[in-house]
């Protein structure tokens, strides 16, 4: 499963962590990235497009460009390979390595025997991050709870707690508009060349950073954590019954790839996917956010999941294992650079590395595969190098062709199933007229692989536009390096962005009559203003009366729904809206539509859900 990729550089091998780095147990969670948000106050400010997708739009006397004709020189990209391969080439461990098994039981033995006095120090860090106490909050504690011996500073604390974690934040530089990290091929690059933007400033220090939170130190602290190795079991404990569905160690992707062995950059390794008790899944996600209410700039977390741990574990805030945060203030232009430090160590991770297994007394060879990739879909769209949903070619999951709105100067495009009336289509008799909803014409992980290829080795700047606006496939993502993703099947729209930020939001405009200036044309489903806020009212009031463990108090939703969170929308669809939305509707088939709707949302939320639900769906 390799790729060519414009990735062309040597993997640095001091860039890398060492496998062997230990991690005092219980300070796993206790290690916050440093978030880096430098410069998103910055005069000289981008427009930010964060939730925005390529608008595919027709070459109009486009020049015949020849791409890459700034990459010569102090800011050349072109080296000679993407990675340095034969670091990845040796699974399992070495004789040196069981050397040293006897020394790891017996420091297994005493890493949990802190002192008094780190254990405080440890307490009072967890306390302030837990807590998002302000370093100035911080500095007051000693006053209301006295030690003796006192505490260090707050930076004394850091310090220690940095020593006793046994791993270090990673440091890049980046452009200041977060276009790029200056990693791999852009690592000797000394300004972006997206906005032209210098890297340095004057004194030689970076105008920007990204920080990276290696991964291979936490999961080798894992194993060798009695508490935390004895809840990973959960994965090699979990049978799957056919045709239920429980977790995604009953997925098809899953169990596909626990038949097939381990695969990089073409030769293929002695041991399959997860056949070890001790491998373990992880899940990723990413998100662009706006951190200040002008929402003008923004910020992209990248965190994974704990596929090991238990559903009522994995997603708790102590578990997920952050990666860091491309500070902003804009949508980055190449999203790869700033996975490319994660592409290696999940690369290592996929070979082995060597870690202490607590439970069992011995050395062993760690592996941790990524097999899937949520967000919303500007975030899915950008790390699969996808034009989105506003290209012609917008699905990651079909080929179905975008339409424009007949008459529009717009560049946006939709995708109705029944286009034999567009204006388009009946002048054009090769062009599909109707596709079946039920049969659309499938994109294959080969094949989004070979048309990213195809458009990087495009001659010219316009030649790879008109592919990639053919193909709806910008180049070869980074991601498709590691043999346990494929290519669309492992990359999903969340169900929160997918359901609750956005399905339910726009139903909410379409019935009171503020959906993009549409109104209900032949039908009659719009609610009168004094009935909407009736309804808000009483969602209102209901809050007076609902416990608080079923989730926040929902406002006043006529008032002000820019505070309405994911969670509100998802209990008043469920629990409010089917009493409160009964008989406001002039016609009784809008609210039985919206019933169903109710009822399918409670299916895709079931625990356990059979295929023949699945297939309902």
């Amino acid at each position: 499963m390799t790729a060519a990729s414009p990735w062309e550089d040597e993997l640095q091998a001091d860039f890398v962590p060492s496998a062997d780095a230990d991690l005092p147990s219980g300070l796993a969670s206790l290690i916050e990235p440093e978030v880096i948000m430098q410069g998103l106050e910055s005069d000289s400010e981008l427009s930010s497009d964060s939730d925005e997708e390529d608008n595919d739009d027709f070459l109009d006397g486009d020049e015949e460009q020849v791409r890459g004709e700034d990459s010569d020189g102090e800011n050349s990209d072109e080296d000679p390979d993407i990675f340095d391969w034969e670091s990845f080439k040796a699974p399992g461990l070495s004789a040196s390595d069981q050397l040293g098994e006897e020394y790891e039981r017996e420091a297994a033995v005493i890493a949990h025997k802190l002192t008094a006095y780190d254990l405080a120090i440890c307490r009072a860090f967890s306390f302030k991050v837990r807590s998002n106490l302000t370093d100035k909050a911080f500095k007051m504690t000693p006053f209301a709870f006295p030690q003796n011996p006192p505490l260090p500073a707050l930076d004394g604390i850091c310090s220690r707690v940095n020593f006793l974690s046994g791993f270090k934040p990673q440091i890049y530089d980046c452009c200041v508009n977060s276009c790029l990290c200056f990693v791999g091929r852009h690592e000797n690059l000394t300004k972006c060349h997206y906005c032209n933007e210098p890297r340095w400033r004057a004194n030689g220090k970076a105008r920007k950073k990204f920080t990276y939170i290696p991964i291979i130190p936490r999961l080798v602290a894992f194993a060798g954590n009695r508490d935390m190795a004895e809840q990973q079991q959960y994965r090699a404990n979990h049978v799957h019954t056919p045709g239920i569905t429980t977790d995604v160690f009953d997925g098809q992707h899953y169990r596909s790839l626990r038949t097939k062995h381990v695969e990089i950059n073409g030769q293929k390794l002695p041991h399959k996917h997860f056949e070890d008790r001790r491998d373990v899944a992880l899940g990723a996600s990413w998100d662009g956010f706006a951190p200040f209410k002008r929402r003008k700039k923004t910020a992209w977390p990248l965190i994974l999941f704990n596929y090991d741990l238990p559903p009522e574990l994995r997603f708790l805030l102590e578990y997920i294992l952050a990666l860091g945060v491309i500070p902003g203030p804009n949508k980055p232009k190449d999203s790869d650079s700033f996975l490319w430090p994660a592409i290696q160590e999940l690369l290592r991770l996929a070979a082995g590395v060597r870690a202490f297994d607590v439970l069992s007394g011995k050395l062993f060879a760690l592996r941790a595969y990524l097999i899937l990739v949520f967000g919303d879909i500007p975030a899915v769209s950008m790390f699969m190098r996808m034009k989105g949903n506003n290209g012609i070619s917008p699905c990651r999951m079909c080929k179905i062709v975008g339409l424009r709105i007949p008459g529009a100067c717009g560049t946006v495009h939709y995708v109705p199933l029944d286009r034999s009336c567009h204006p388009e289509v009946r002048a054009n008799r090769s062009a599909i007229k109707v596709y079946d909803a039920g049969n659309l014409p499938l994109r294959t992980h080969d094949e989004i692989i070979a048309q990213g290829k195809e458009v990087e080795a495009a001659v010219t700047t316009a030649q790879a536009d008109r592919l990639a606006k053919k193909y709806g496939v910008k180049g070869v993502p980074l991601l498709s390096y590691l043999p346990s993703l494929s290519f669309p099947q492992s990359f999903g729209y969340d169900f929160m962005h997918l359901i609750w930020e956005n399905l339910i939001k726009n139903l909410v405009l379409l019935w009171t009559g503020e959906f993009k200036g549409l109104d209900d044309g032949r039908e009659d489903y719009e609610l009168s203003k004094a009935v909407w806020e009736v309804i808000a009212t009483e969602t209102a009031s209901a809050s007076d009366t609902i416990p608080s463990a079923y989730g926040s108090r929902i406002p006043n939703i006529a008032k002000d729904r820019s505070n309405v969170s994911a969670e509100m929308w998802s209990f008043w669809t469920l629990y409010l809206g089917p009493v409160l939305l009964r008989r406001r509707f002039k016609h009784v088939k809008y609210y039985r539509h919206f019933i169903r709707l109710v009822r399918l949302l409670n299916l895709c939320l079931k625990f356990e859900i059979t295929d023949d639900e699945i297939e309902s769906i």
